[in-house]
Formats: C-alpha cells, structure tokens, sequence
C-alpha cells in the first residue's frame, strides 16, 4: 500500500492525519482514497470512503491497531452547497493506556514508511 500524507496536525490532545492511500500492486489502475485520522489519547477515528480501496485500508489498520471497537458504520458525506458526496466509512479502535505508545509507534510507522513508495 502506498500512503502520501498531505497534513498531519500534532496537537496537544488530539492529533489529525490526512493523507491519500492505494494498493501498491498494478499502481495505474488501483483506486486512491482519501482518509482522515484522528488520534486521541484513548481512541482513534478514521474516516474514508465505503470502496474496496477503503476497505483494504481499513484491514491494514485492522493488522496494526487490532479489531476496531465495533464493524465500520457507513455514514454519508455531505457538504453544505453540494449534497451528498458519498458513503463514508467511520471506524473506531480503543486505545489500552499499556499499549498506546506502541500501538502509536507502530500506526507512524506504518504511515510513514509506507509514504511515498
């Protein structure tokens, strides 16, 4: 999977990551999501859209981070003057304060060095 991450606003409670991820295999034709994370100091928020590229995403997270909270709820994306944009994906995985720092470690990792390539 390759990741480009276009913003990632370090706050000091919460941080935010935006960025665009695709399969790494047959690059020209694989589809690109855009996704948003939100990292809380016991949860983390991710939205992107209801598609395969999205689901395949959500399983690399998944490998990382474990099972999220519940199943990922579809929601729909609006915008005020547009309507309706299209399904989105709204996943929710705990944060245990004993493995936080790893599991935080690991998640940059994961997004990080998979940037670009």
């Amino acid at each position: 999977m390759v990741i480009l991450l276009d913003n990632w606003e370090k706050g000091r409670r919460v941080s935010q990551v935006e960025g665009r991820a695709r399969a790494a295999a047959e690059q020209a034709e694989a589809e690109e999501v855009e996704f948003t994370l939100t990292l809380y100091a016991d949860q983390i928020s991710l939205n992107i859209p209801a598609s395969p590229g999205g689901r395949e995403f959500i399983a690399r997270l998944t490998e990382i981070l474990g099972a999220p909270r519940l199943e990922p709820t579809v929601k729909c994306s609006c915008s005020w003057g547009d309507g309706v944009m299209g399904a989105m994906y709204l996943v929710l995985w705990d944060l245990t304060p004993e493995k936080a720092t790893q599991t935080l470690e690991d998640l940059h990792t994961f997004l990080e060095g998979s940037a670009g390539r």
